[in-house]
């Protein structure tokens, strides 16, 4: 697995999840990426947002509901970090 900056890992993560680009990041087998992204929804948008930023509060909580109701919802940190594991194997 690359390094990348926390910073831009956590971006790129929600960029991808606002764009509901996931199955792209799959593709390009970008597990770092696909853990942060996962991450990301598994913890939801921080409802301390809602106060500061609500329209991306807003935007992230749509981007989760579509992750879940897109069938992602068993892709967590752990399993890909499971299946990055048994892949380096």
């Amino acid at each position: 697995m690359k390094k990348t900056d926390p910073r831009t890992l956590y971006v790129n993560a929600l960029d991808a999840l606002l764009k509901d680009e996931i199955a792209k990041v799959v593709l390009t087998r970008d597990f770092e990426l696909l853990k942060e992204i996962a991450r990301l929804a598994e913890q939801d948008a921080p409802i301390s947002m809602a106060m500061t930023d609500p329209s991306l509060y807003s935007s992230w909580r749509s981007a989760v509901t579509r992750y879940h109701l897109s069938g992602w919802t068993e892709m967590t940190p752990e399993r890909v970090s499971d299946v990055c594991k048994n892949l380096n194997e």
